[in-house]
């Protein structure tokens, strides 16, 4: 499969200090509930700048923002990985644009060949099923993208919205 672009965004990714602050406020501005929509991410593997790490956990809630982008709003709840230090120098905010996408390894070997410098990788398997996923952060742009498995990633978390509304 050649690659030359990454599909269209399906998430903004928001790093926070305080799930239910940020919730809450989100509830205020947008007007998107995310009540019940918060789960706790615990992958089986985790790297961090290339090294692995023995674990990690982020509370995550992913909530519709449009029809076609969802806004995900991650805290980290321990391990020393990108989403800590993002909310240590930098107090939280908007953080990376995701792309759910087929073939994991060829995306993922795709912005590594523009440049990019993976700082976060995971995989897991538990009662969600089998998923991957990476943070890269561009070099000319430091922006951050995540490139996630659309098979596994998307439809378990949309199955979890599901579940728990």
């Amino acid at each position: 499969m050649s690659i030359d672009r990454l599909p269209p965004v399906g998430h903004v990714g928001v790093v926070v200090a305080d799930m239910d602050r940020a919730l809450e406020e989100i509830r205020q501005i947008f007007g998107i509930d995310g009540a019940g929509k918060v789960y706790d991410f615990t992958p089986m593997n985790v790297w961090a700048w290339g090294e692995k790490i023995p674990g990690c956990q982020i509370r995550i809630a992913m909530l519709d923002w449009t029809d076609s982008l969802k806004l995900e709003v991650l805290q980290p709840v321990f391990g020393e990985i990108e989403h800590k230090r993002f909310v240590d120098e930098v107090g939280g905010g908007m953080h990376h644009t995701a792309y759910y996408v087929k073939d994991y390894p060829a995306y993922r070997d795709f912005i590594v060949g523009q440049g990019g410098e993976i700082i976060f990788e995971s995989e897991t398997e538990d009662e969600k099923g089998y998923r991957r996923c990476c943070y890269a952060r561009m070099p000319g742009t430091q922006m951050i993208v995540e490139v996630l498995e659309r098979g596994c990633a998307i439809e378990v978390l949309l199955s979890f919205e599901k579940i728990s509304s």
